[in-house]
């Protein structure tokens, strides 16, 4: 029993370097398929890419060209990280029901369920075997509208259109629903876009306006370590209310500490 044990343990390892190597070979296709084209607007940077099938196999291709060692080491790094600023919220994760965007191997669904909430995870490519995260885009969710309490993201800057984006979080969230941001520092703190991004700013405060204009206003702001040096915001869907020309959202950014 424990030769076999070995033996399939080996061939799983096999397996998995040969996805690897596969997708590494994808990942230097997808680098002249894409090119290094962006286009900038008000402090924000979009990749252009030929077309969304290309955008999806991007992202797609990043879990598969991975070394296991390098997952296993960010998983644990992240999952520790996240925990503790977890138990910082100004709120109680208990029995709330949360949705992690781009949640890739789950770290970041494990530490919200260890928190006490139910939650699950989307991704391009869950990978094989995930109990934790299912197939899903952030640009089209697959939630019902005003269905979940919380959504957590620190995958905005792998969005193909951050209005369809954060648009769909306004949607499946509840009432008075949590939106948990992390972020990079943004290029102005030397932090380019790397291979697999999609999306920048110019710095967390461009990001912040942004989301906070299409309707979420910030409730608390931290600064983060790991798994990189950036920014937590915590914001609140905003409660629609009506003026004299119809409905607007109080959206407004709450002026705080800079990070």
């Amino acid at each position: 029993m424990g030769d076999s044990s070995g033996r399939l343990d080996e061939l799983m390892g096999v397996s998995y370097e040969l996805r690897r190597i596969a997708g590494q070979m994808r990942k230097a296709v997808l680098r002249f398929r894409i090119g290094g084209a962006w286009r900038e607007q008000g402090g924000t940077w979009a990749r252009n890419y030929p077309d969304y099938e290309s955008y999806l196999a991007h992202q797609r291709t990043k879990l598969d060209a991975m070394r296991a060692s390098s997952l296993q080491s960010h998983d644990a790094r992240f999952f520790h990280a996240l925990r503790v600023r977890l138990s910082l919220l100004p709120f109680s994760l208990r029995g709330r029901s949360v949705l992690c965007l781009a949640a890739r191997q789950g770290s970041e669904v494990r530490a919200f369920i260890d928190a006490g909430a139910f939650a699950i995870g989307i991704d391009l490519n869950p990978g094989r075997e995930n109990r934790y995260v299912v197939t899903g885009d952030f640009h089209a969710l697959q939630f019902a509208t005003g269905s979940v309490e919380i959504v957590y993201t620190n995958s905005l800057d792998h969005s193909f259109d951050f209005d369809r984006s954060v648009g769909e979080v306004l949607r499946v969230l509840s009432d008075d629903g949590y939106f948990i941001v992390e972020a990079g520092r943004g290029v102005e703190a030397g932090d380019e876009p790397g291979f697999y991004e999609s999306f920048g700013w110019a710095s967390p405060d461009v990001l912040l306006d942004a989301i906070a204009e299409r309707g979420f206003i910030l409730e608390n702001r931290s600064g983060l370590d790991v798994p990189w040096r950036g920014v937590q915001f915590v914001l609140r869907k905003a409660t629609p209310i009506p003026d004299d020309n119809g409905v607007k959202r109080l959206g407004a950014r709450v002026p705080s500490a800079a990070q």
